[in-house]
């Protein structure tokens, strides 16, 4: 009997996981972008918020930007993205930054901001491979999935 309910709590959990990472991941492209150039304003619910400039940053400057414990990955550079917003709460760390099939969540010990001239001015920082940096490509800036909606969402061309 408890072998049996283990069997089926394990693949509940399994279930509930797959089901998670569905409703995050494979869920995203079925949804059309709605594409907006550098610094034009775009509305997220209740705040404003405009994508600045993106800028890296690898070495010593990095200590400017991040905590200490910052490095879960080999890489030690970073890609910040400058953001203003009219609110401060607009979940800046489920902002995605992506290149071709590469996709990475912004990083919260990376992430600051401060309040000046009536807006909010955050800086998001991804860690991403240093080959992707290197091309100088430009990077697609997708809104949190909770601001998505009637089938589209709202993505920002970067470029370095």
């Amino acid at each position: 009997m408890k072998k049996k309910l283990g069997g089926i709590l394990i693949i509940l959990v399994i279930g509930l996981f797959a089901w998670r990472v569905y409703d995050v991941n494979a869920n995203s492209f079925s949804y059309e972008n709605k594409t907006h150039a550098e610094q034009k304003k775009i509305q997220l619910g209740s705040a404003t918020i405009s994508a600045r400039k993106a800028f890296v940053v690898s070495d010593a400057d990095l200590k400017k930007y991040v905590t200490n414990d910052y490095f879960k990955q080999e890489n030690k550079t970073l890609l910040l993205v400058q953001l203003e917003s009219t609110e401060k709460d607009i979940r800046i760390s489920d902002f995605q930054l992506g290149y071709k099939e590469f996709v990475t969540l912004s990083d919260t010990s990376a992430s600051s901001y401060e309040f000046e001239d009536g807006v909010y001015k955050h800086l998001v920082g991804f860690n991403i491979p240093k080959e992707l940096l290197a091309t100088k490509k430009t990077f697609t800036l997708v809104t949190p999935s909770k601001y998505w909606k009637n089938g589209a969402r709202d993505v920002v061309n970067i470029s370095l």
